[in-house]
């Protein structure tokens, strides 16, 4: 856990989140006050939702099962993909080549994997951030495993 990323300490200290990554669990919380919706048992969606001030998401989507738990922050905003150094302690990771969504559609999209990070708690971060391009944003996913789930 020693010099943990700036915004997976954001992550940690935010109690809603934390407490869902280390229980793997969308039952029993506090979600007053939260814009939310279930989609179904094992996803919760947060709406215009803020790990801090400068740090808001138009929707953060939570799946859960039984080996991991998957957090994807999405955003209009490309400073998480272009400061990376800043936000998750990496430089410069070479982007993955632009990939063809659909057999009919290609996108200007582009990936950025930046690996495993020890939370402490014996759970692991496996970061990736994702540029759909146009009206679709930026996704930062997170796949949270406890150690005795990672294979």
């Amino acid at each position: 856990m020693k010099d943990l990323p700036y915004f997976l300490m954001l992550i940690k200290r935010n109690t809603l989140l934390w407490t869902i990554v280390t229980t793997n669990s969308l039952t029993n919380l506090n979600l007053q006050g939260v814009v939310h919706a279930f989609w179904s048992n094992q996803c919760l969606e947060l709406r215009n939702y803020s790990l801090n001030k400068d740090e808001q998401f138009k929707s953060i989507r939570i799946t859960s099962n039984d080996s991991y738990m998957m957090i994807d922050f999405f955003t209009d905003s490309n400073k998480y993909l272009k400061s990376e150094s800043y936000y998750f302690n990496i430089d410069s990771i070479p982007k993955v080549q632009p990939e063809v969504l659909s057999n009919t559609r290609e996108t200007n999209s582009s990936q950025k994997q930046l690996g495993k990070f020890d939370m402490g708690s014996d759970i692991t971060a496996e970061v990736e951030i994702v540029n759909y391009g146009g009206k679709y944003g930026n996704v930062i996913g997170i796949k949270f495993k406890k150690k005795d789930q990672i294979r």
